[in-house]
C-alpha cells in the first residue's frame, strides 16, 4: 500500500517510527472518511472535528483541506482504488523521551491512507454491550486512538455474540452511542438520539441526518435514552462509511420504519450524491 506521510508518498511498510507515541501509548487522533472515485465525502466536517481533537490534545498541526483532498485523489490513483474506499487520516506525535507527558521535541506526523470499502449493509444486528462510555471524558468529542479500548472490547463482545455492532451505555446506564457509530430511534414520525452530553460522539453523519430531518419537517429530539427506548421504533446506526443503516437489537422484533425512515435514508443519499458530484465535477 502506498500512503501519504507529511507530504511524501511512501510504502506503508515501515511508515511508523519505533518512537511514535501513537503506536506506543495511543497519543494520536484520527478520522475515517468515505471516498468515491478519489473524492472524500464531507471532508470539511471531518477536519473541523480533527482540529478540535488537536486542540484538546495540545497538538499543533495545520490541516489544509486542499492538500489533504489532493493527497486522497493521488492515493486513489496510486493504489488503483477507483470506486468506493475508506480514507483514514491519522495525526500522531512522534519522538521525544519515553514517558506519558509529551516532550517539546515530539512532533506531530500526519498520515493519509486509503483502502477498499465494501458496500453499505442493508441491516445490522446489534447488542447492548457491558462496556461503558464515560460522559465526562475529554476525548468524547473526537476520535482519540488512546481512548478506543472500550470500543474495541464492545465490538469484540458483539462479534462473540454473532452481532454486527454494540451499543454502549454511559455510567448512568443510559444510551450513549454505538462502538463505532451514532444511533437514532425512529418512532411515531420523529427522530430521537442521545445528546452529546450523554457521551455520544459528535458524528458527521449524525449532524447531517439531523439537518435533513429538519428540512423534511421531522422532529428530532436530542436527550436522554434508556435501553428500553431502543425497542420502541426503528433503530438507525450511522457512521461515515456505512451511512444510516436499519438495525435492531439481537432477538428483538424488527420494524419496517414506514415512510419516515425511508425519507431520512433517501435524504442522506441525496446529500451524499450531491457532495460527490460537486467534488468530482470541480476536480474535472
Amino acid at each position: 500500500m502506498i500512503i501519504w506521510r507529511d507530504g511524501d508518498f511512501i510504502d506503508g511498510r515501515g511508515a511508523v517510527s519505533i518512537d511514535d507515541r501513537g503506536w506506543l501509548i495511543g497519543d494520536a487522533l484520527f478520522e475515517t472518511i468515505l471516498v468515491e472515485r478519489g473524492a472524500p465525502a464531507f471532508l470539511d466536517r471531518h477536519l473541523a472535528r480533527m482540529r478540535n481533537g488537536c486542540r484538546a490534545l495540545g497538538i499543533d498541526r495545520d490541516l489544509y483541506e486542499d492538500e489533504i483532498r489532493a493527497a486522497i485523489a493521488t492515493l486513489a490513483r496510486k493504489n488503483a482504488l477507483s470506486n468506493r474506499a475508506a480514507c483514514r487520516l491519522t495525526i500522531s506525535r512522534s519522538g521525544g523521551p519515553r514517558g506519558l507527558a509529551p516532550n517539546a521535541s515530539a512532533r506531530p506526523v500526519l498520515f493519509v491512507t486509503l483502502s477498499a470499502a465494501a458496500s453499505s449493509p442493508d441491516f445490522l444486528r446489534v447488542i447492548v454491550s457491558a462496556r461503558r462510555r464515560w460522559t465526562g471524558a475529554s476525548t468524547n468529542g473526537f476520535k482519540c486512538a488512546g481512548a478506543y479500548a472500550e470500543n474495541i472490547l464492545a465490538r469484540a463482545e458483539a462479534a462473540a455474540r454473532g452481532a454486527d455492532e454494540a451499543i454502549m451505555l454511559n455510567e448512568a446506564g443510559r444510551v450513549a452511542c454505538a462502538a463505532s457509530a451514532n444511533l437514532f430511534v425512529v418512532a411515531d414520525g420523529r427522530l430521537t438520539t442521545p445528546a452529546l452530553s450523554e457521551g455520544a460522539m459528535p458524528g458527521v453523519v449524525r449532524s447531517i441526518l439531523i439537518e435533513e430531518a429538519g428540512a423534511l419537517g421531522i422532529e428530532c429530539l436530542e436527550g436522554l435514552m434508556t435501553p428500553g427506548d431502543l425497542l420502541r421504533g426503528v433503530l438507525l446506526i450511522t457512521n461515515s462509511i456505512a451511512g444510516p443503516v436499519r438495525s435492531a437489537l439481537d432477538g428483538a422484533p424488527g420494524f419496517s420504519g414506514g415512510e419516515t425512515v425511508g425519507h431520512l435514508i433517501a435524504a442522506y443519499e441525496r446529500r451524499l450524491r450531491s457532495e460527490f458530484s460537486s467534488r468530482t465535477e470541480g476536480r474535472a
